[in-house]
């Protein structure tokens, strides 16, 4: 069935940053939102991993990475040391966060498409957002993707951060130690305080940090509640 109220940033990994009455402070370029947004309503885009071009049930694969790898991103970021799936889960969810977030700017874009085959006449579509990432997957040959890189086998390590983290839907920084040189450390915010870090070209944590991750979202930026941090750098 399809899923109405789909989020573009999981709500299980936004519960981090979330009060005890669930609540987050979101930053929504699109809508012009700057206010606190109950976790049911943030980064909420309706109908929007539904396919009617393919039939890859991009939904039910999203759901699947998010119950695998939810448990075990909330075990690294108390001091959990998840196992070899553990790790697969997490890389195979920070492959879709990264995907999300390519098209998170993106998510009223229908592209148009001629539909037909030998049996049958064809016809104009179009493809909307759960569809356009379904191509991506297949065709965007110039976009990273973590798990055919093995990442799960690079040196894995949690840090605490001082003065806090934002998340969004470019939270997931990718670094490499000189230009053009492959890639050589990953990163992801697990909590307001916990970086995780993957890789070993990363030799400390940029001070400019939080505004490097504002830098890469498209649409949609996560503090807590009061979003003090992401004031600390200029959001208002």
């Amino acid at each position: 069935m399809a899923v109405k109220r789909a989020h573009m940033i999981t709500r299980g990994y936004l519960e981090a940053w979330s009060n005890e009455r669930g609540l987050v402070h979101v930053w929504d370029a699109e809508h012009e939102i700057n206010k606190p947004q109950s976790l049911t309503n943030a980064t909420v885009v309706s109908y929007g991993y539904q396919t009617t071009v393919t039939s890859f049930d991009l939904e039910g694969y999203y759901a699947e990475v998010e119950s695998q790898a939810i448990p075990a991103l909330r075990s690294l970021a108390t001091g959990g040391a998840p196992d070899s799936a553990g790790r697969s889960a997490i890389v195979s969810f920070l492959d879709m966060h990264l995907e999300r977030g390519r098209y998170a700017d993106q998510t009223k874009v229908k592209v148009p498409v001629w539909m037909g085959s030998m049996t049958e006449p064809g016809r104009m579509a179009e493809m909307a957002l759960g569809d356009r990432l379904t191509f991506a997957r297949d065709v965007d040959t110039e976009a990273i993707r973590l798990d055919r890189l093995r990442v799960e086998r690079w040196t894995w390590r949690v840090v605490n951060v001082q003065g806090g983290l934002v998340t969004g839907d470019g939270a997931v920084l990718l670094f490499r130690k000189t230009h053009g040189a492959p890639l050589s450390a990953v990163t992801f915010p697990l909590s307001p305080t916990r970086l995780l870090i993957i890789g070993d070209g990363l030799p400390g944590i940029h001070p400019q940090f939080n505004l490097m991750i504002a830098s890469k979202c498209r649409r949609w930026l996560v503090d807590h509640v009061d979003g003090a941090v992401a004031r600390t750098f200029g959001f208002r």
